[in-house]
């Protein structure tokens, strides 16, 4: 009797979705708002409703309703936000919500903009946010596994966007990489996606490799879109800026990010003053920022928001060009840290192995599987996360008395594994300064090329790798050939008498060496002088001397979003 009495007082509710019927009380369903205001509506039948929704996810929903059992995870978490959006179950949006966020990596990026299309962002994670977080960082995005599997809709999607690159070409090689990943199928998008580069903005010999790629529907690209160049208009034109007369604004794109180098002072503890290099030469353009620990740490922020990496990619400055604001990074450590986060987000998705190459006087291969990172001296990320360090067994014994640690060989990591670093040392006085630059060689093939400087000398190594497959990725054949001619030159040796005056010191942290516009520089931040070297001829050539009161922190080379003037 009582239980009769308790079923008149909680009558069951018959919910049909798809062809699954559930009877669940109408008590526990006066807990949902969607349900709420459907009892309240006295023109509907509430004894029997029916629903659309994705299977597996509303089976979630009900264990939820009736058992208080909610199964999180990322296979999921679309599919249950959509749901708890259309009952307006806003807590258990959020408990999903709050696991992509914690999760997001590049390979949920479709479903991620596929799901917000038309929605409304959350604040942490805007639509702006993330188009900026793929534009800063699309040449690492571009090499990951995720990029090659993206579908077409989505790649014209990214092409679209104002990309951070260092150079045009780099557009045209992502291209490249996903139309090989999946050629038979992909290759009749290839003219398509090639609207989305601005020829205007790549050099003759990079129009001349885009027309004549391996595959044949390169052929006549330029000739479809306009581009009736001739050979003296190629030569005056710039690569660095858009020319109408050449390309009839045939561009689909209105992409030009830019870089500038920037001259970084400590005006006090809490204000720094970063001077901009003009074209004139002259360093008058200057912006003062306050410190503001406050500031967010996330990778994904909106374009206004820069990071400054220097010091051999060991140290980083944010800097808020809105507010004036700035912070100094934590680069390395968890999933917090900058190197963190950028394994997290799309670093662990590249391929990367075990191949590291000795610098010290030979440049020799080891496979070796078995060793472990003690001290990073240089790391970058570029197409991957590379870097210089010195390995357990050597450094150790650099902690002697009367050993230089310099003395001990370093290895290049052409790809690196982030987690490799977790028991590395991050301080401590810099042994070496590099610097990593791409171009294409005179044979028109990607060409990498490391300069190595130490308190002994300076050196340069080319490295230059024929692709091949390797699962998913195009990766890099090891060896790689070094040096020029027949290869048997592992190493260049350089010209280090001007450096040796020009360092000043027994340690080289006051030291920078950095790329910029295809030239390498060096600069003493004591003396505040800069000068750049010249391969032709191998020797240094001043550039600017800097007269200022403040504490040079770093010369950098740094992309100003568009509008930060």
């Amino acid at each position: 009797m009582a239980e009769q009495q308790w079923t008149l007082l909680d009558p069951k509710v018959t919910i049909v979705n798809r062809k699954k019927s559930y009877e669940i009380s109408k008590q526990k369903l006066s807990s949902i708002p969607y349900f709420v205001k459907l009892f309240a509506d006295s023109d509907c039948d509430t004894t029997k409703i029916e629903l659309d929704l994705d299977k597996n996810s509303f089976d979630n929903i009900v264990d939820f309703i009736v058992n208080n059992h909610l199964s999180i995870s990322m296979e999921n978490a679309f599919s249950m936000m959509e749901i708890a959006d259309y009952l307006e179950m806003d807590d258990i949006k959020q408990k999903y919500y709050d696991c992509i966020v914690s999760n997001f990596n590049i390979k949920l990026l479709g479903e991620f903009l596929d799901f917000y299309k038309n929605r409304e962002y959350p604040e942490n994670f805007t639509e702006n946010k993330v188009k900026s977080f793929i534009e800063k960082y699309f040449v690492p995005i571009s090499n990951t596994r995720a990029f090659l599997k993206f579908p077409v809709a989505l790649i014209e999607r990214i092409l679209k966007m104002n990309l951070v690159v260092s150079y045009e070409y780099q557009i045209v090689e992502a291209i490249d990489r996903w139309v090989k990943f999946n050629e038979q199928d992909r290759k009749q998008h290839l003219p398509h996606l090639m609207k989305f580069v601005n020829f205007c903005h790549l050099t003759e010999k990079e129009i001349t490799r885009a027309v004549f790629k391996e595959t044949k529907n390169f052929t006549g690209i330029l000739a479809n879109f306009g581009f009736h160049f001739h050979t003296q208009q190629l030569k005056e034109h710039s690569p660095h800026a858009c020319q109408p007369e050449f390309c009839q604004s045939d561009c689909k794109s209105n992409r030009h990010s830019y870089k500038s180098l920037v001259s970084i002072y400590e005006l006090g503890e809490d204000e720094i003053e970063i001077r901009r290099l003009s074209r004139s030469n002259n360093w008058t353009k200057s912006y003062q920022f306050t410190r503001d620990e406050t500031m967010s740490t996330s990778l994904i922020e909106a374009g206004h928001i820069v990071d400054i990496i220097y010091d051999s990619g060991r140290k980083g400055i944010r800097i808020d060009w809105n507010t004036k604001k700035f912070r100094y990074m934590k680069m390395f450590g968890g999933d917090d840290s900058y190197y963190g986060q950028v394994y997290k987000y799309f670093a662990h998705d590249i391929c990367t192995d075990s191949t590291h190459f000795k610098i010290s006087n030979a440049l020799t291969a080891s496979s070796n599987k078995r060793f472990n990172i003690k001290r990073v001296e240089s790391l970058s990320l570029s197409d991957k996360l590379e870097g210089i360090c010195y390995l357990d067994g050597y450094s150790s014994d650099c902690h002697g008395v009367g050993v230089n640690r310099s003395s001990s060989p370093q290895y290049y990591f052409p790809s690196l594994d982030y987690r490799k670093l977790s028991s590395c040392e991050f301080e401590g006085p810099t042994q070496a300064r590099s610097c990593l630059s791409s171009n294409l060689s005179s044979d028109s093939k990607s060409q990498k090329v490391l300069y190595n400087l130490t308190q002994q000398d300076f050196s340069r190594y080319s490295l230059r790798g024929e692709p091949r497959n390797k699962g998913p990725m195009i990766e890099i054949r090891s060896p790689f050939v070094v040096g020029h001619g027949n290869g048997t030159d592992v190493s260049i040796a350089l010209d280090y008498s001007f450096l040796k005056d020009f360092i000043g010191s027994d340690s080289l942290d006051h030291i920078e060496l950095i790329s910029h516009d295809n030239n390498m520089l060096i600069v003493n931040k004591e003396t505040k002088m800069i000068y750049s070297y010249i391969e032709e001829t191998d020797h240094w050539q001043f550039m600017t001397k800097i007269e200022s009161s403040g504490k040079m922190i770093a010369i950098a080379f740094v992309y100003f979003p568009i509008g930060s003037e």
